[in-house]
């Protein structure tokens, strides 16, 4: 019997000593560290501001900062509608809108922009010479051409320069290009010549007002000899020439010689702005 209410008694102070443990756990205290900080969302109000002048999306990005910032606080700009809404507190809301008179304001006309001169027109007069041996040939060409032929006979071992044709394209200053085909005699009917001129690059190398120098990209020259003999057409050879050049207003050049059998074929341009 004794020890039947010794077990009694400490199942009774055992009850006694855990249950406040046990109402602790069913009645848990509050963790104020976990508590979330928000604003009650009945101070809130909102305004739809409509945008005239500037890009609804710019004015957002400087009307950022003048907001709570707090939780449900919101500034959406539209660009289809042209209007900002903005849901905040009521002082915040004021200062955004004092904001918005401010910058949505007309942008200052852009001062007139001087007229660009126009570009004038680039004359291009290529002449394709013959040099050859025959002493009969003779030296016919234009007078233009007469100190370049002077300048060849000290440097080319030929005694005779003759022109076989000039090819005269007009084409754009900036952004030009000329192509030009043909065949031509030369006046002793010794031999003819198919050729072909391109140049696909025609740019200023001095900007307006200047129009002084200009830089003729990826010319190209190519030229097919041949002779008429009794009944039938005999191929003497063909050339090529092909370079980058930059040339002043004006001035005769000298592009570039090649061989055509026993004799050389010289290509001489010049260009002029057409003012």
């Amino acid at each position: 019997m004794l020890i039947y209410t010794v077990k009694l008694i400490a199942i009774f102070t055992c009850a006694i000593l855990l249950s406040p443990t046990a109402f602790a756990q069913q009645n848990p205290q509050p963790n104020k560290q976990t508590e979330q900080s928000f604003v009650d969302f009945s101070g809130f109000k909102g305004k739809i501001f409509d945008i005239k002048n500037r890009e609804p999306r710019d004015l957002v990005q400087i009307l950022q900062p003048l907001g709570s910032g707090f939780k449900g606080a919101i500034m959406q700009p539209n660009s289809e509608y042209r209007t900002i809404t903005v849901r905040d507190f009521p002082e915040n809301i004021a200062t955004i809108e004092e904001a918005i008179k401010r910058l949505d304001v007309p942008l200052p006309p852009k001062p007139p922009q001087p007229p660009r001169p126009a570009s004038p027109d680039v004359e291009v007069v290529a002449h394709i010479l013959i040099a050859s041996n025959s002493e009969d040939a003779g030296n016919s060409s234009p007078p233009a051409l007469t100190d370049v032929i002077k300048q060849l006979q000290t440097t080319l071992n030929y005694k005779s320069f003759q022109l076989l044709t000039s090819i005269v394209q007009r084409t754009r200053y900036e952004r030009g290009n000329i192509e030009a085909r043909g065949t031509a005699d030369m006046p002793d009917k010794s031999l003819s010549g198919k050729y072909r001129l391109l140049i696909p690059h025609i740019n200023p190398e001095t900007m307006p007002p200047d129009f002084s120098r200009i830089a003729l990209g990826n010319l190209e020259f190519n030229m097919e000899g041949f002779k008429e003999e009794t009944n039938r057409t005999v191929g003497v050879g063909e050339t090529k020439i092909n370079t980058n050049l930059s040339v002043r207003d004006g001035e005769k050049v000298v592009v570039g010689t090649a061989s055509l059998k026993d004799k050389a074929v010289i290509l001489v341009l010049t260009t002029r702005i057409l003012k």
